[in-house]
């Protein structure tokens, strides 16, 4: 086919998913398995007929900004798995004002401040730090229902970093992938933790990710100070690189850092959280992302050389908490 009458493919925008959208609940929510779990529970208790973004902690607050610029006509927002940032009641604001009930569910670590500024604007909201958001959802929305307690126990053992079930490390390779999480929260809605197809998707992953973890390890560098931080390039799957760096090096803090400044975070001591949200992140007391906003020549140094900038500015907030 002729170049100039090649059909282009365009993608919608999530204005055009809304518009389109005919039933009453979207739900934003993470991108991982905990994401995946939650976004499971919320389709038990509301069937399938739900509009749901994956989204990272650091597009949180422009997907805020595309719903609030739609008109909601008393429709629900559910919130699950993504914590309170800093100014984010304004974005919440506007999705009330334009029409929007907002159900908020989430597992991270919230001050009472925070809690104080966000009530105002929802019609509910529930921080429990006990359990992973799946299982916030699985006790609010579906209590006493077996279906949902498995699939909360399951992947809060993942996401609590407890790994005393060997099917939830199956399901967080698997849903490293994007292109996995849809398929892993629909068996999870039907109760169904592993299979074949899941099987053979981590088969696949799990050679990829010991070469990415190998290489990860070979180009870190560890520091000593208040705590023994490794800093090291990711190459894809930081919880799973960060658990084997600390069994390797015998750090506290494990920092790996994506080409773009994106990173993941890892700490034995609750303080994680405190130092992501100093770079633009949150997270769990254990486990967070933040983003140290690479510039073109932090970029190239990391393309060519494998290295991590703005490694001492990191060093000294550890040094704080």
């Amino acid at each position: 086919m002729p170049f100039h009458i090649r059909k282009q493919t365009v993608k919608p925008t999530i204005q055009d998913r809304l518009r389109e959208h005919t039933g009453q609940i979207v739900h934003l929510t993470h991108n991982d398995l905990d994401a995946a779990g939650s976004d499971a529970v919320v389709r038990m208790k509301y069937g399938d007929e739900i509009l749901t973004f994956f989204s990272s902690v650091g597009k949180f607050d422009w997907f805020l900004g595309q719903i609030g610029a739609y008109n909601g006509k008393d429709r629900i927002l559910i919130i699950s798995d993504l914590g309170y940032q800093n100014g984010i009641e304004d974005k919440i604001r506007k999705v009330r004002a334009a029409g929007w009930q907002i159900q908020w569910y989430d597992h991270h670590r919230w001050t009472t401040e925070e809690e104080g500024l966000i009530r105002e604007y929802t019609d509910l909201l529930v921080v429990d730090t006990a359990r992973c958001a799946t299982g916030v959802l699985a006790v609010s929305l579906k209590p006493d229902a077996p279906c949902a307690e498995e699939v909360a126990r399951v992947v809060c053992d993942y996401d609590l970093w407890k790994h005393e079930d060997p099917r939830s490390g199956v399901l967080g390779i698997v849903t490293t992938k994007y292109e996995n999480m849809k398929l892993v929260r629909d068996k999870l809605q039907q109760g169904i933790i592993l299979d074949a197809e899941i099987e053979k998707i981590f088969a696949a992953i799990e050679a990829e990710k010991n070469t990415c973890i190998r290489k990860s390890i070979r180009r870190a560098k560890v520091f000593d100070g208040k705590y023994k931080t490794a800093v090291m390039p990711a190459y894809g799957y930081p919880s799973e690189t960060a658990a084997e760096a600390r069994k390797q090096l015998g750090t506290d803090i494990e920092l790996l850092v994506f080409d773009g400044g994106k990173f993941s975070l890892r700490s034995k001591p609750d303080i994680s959280h405190l130092i992501a949200r100093e770079f633009h992140g949150g997270g769990l007391p254990n486990a967070s992302g933040g983003n140290f906003g690479y510039g073109l020549k932090e970029k190239m140094l990391f393309k060519v050389f494998h290295k991590v900038a703005k490694t001492d500015e990191f060093l000294k907030v550890t040094e704080k908490y």
